[in-house]
């Protein structure tokens, strides 16, 4: 299992014990049986940083904190599944301006 599959699957028991990612979330590693063209969309998105948002959450509010030796090698993971959604995320918003732009563009063309 990669460190995000660990990262995100980490079920706060506080024993260590993980679960793999679902299929649909797991589209973009390498590596795997997803296929390269399906991507990843809005839904799937949310889902993961939910994930994401849910771990570190646990984490810090657990009754007693205490950092250990992976904490920053977590973090760092953390720091660019966020940066890695959010560029995803204005890819897509860009994906759909576009489609929007040439729907208006067909429209009114239809109308002349």
């Amino acid at each position: 299992m990669t460190e995000t599959a660990v990262l995100l699957a980490d079920n706060g028991h506080g024993r260590g014990t993980t679960a793999p990612l679902p299929p649909a979330n797991r589209a973009a590693e390498s590596g795997n049986d997803a296929q390269a063209d399906e991507k990843i969309d809005r839904e799937q998105l949310l889902a993961v940083s939910t994930d994401l948002i849910r771990s570190l959450h646990r984490r810090i509010t657990g009754r007693r904190f205490r950092g250990n030796k992976h904490d920053g090698v977590k973090l760092g993971y953390a720091r660019a599944l966020a940066t890695a959604v959010q560029v995803h995320n204005q890819v897509l918003r860009d994906m759909e301006m576009e489609e929007l732009e040439r729907r208006i563009a067909a429209l009114e063309e239809a109308k002349k």
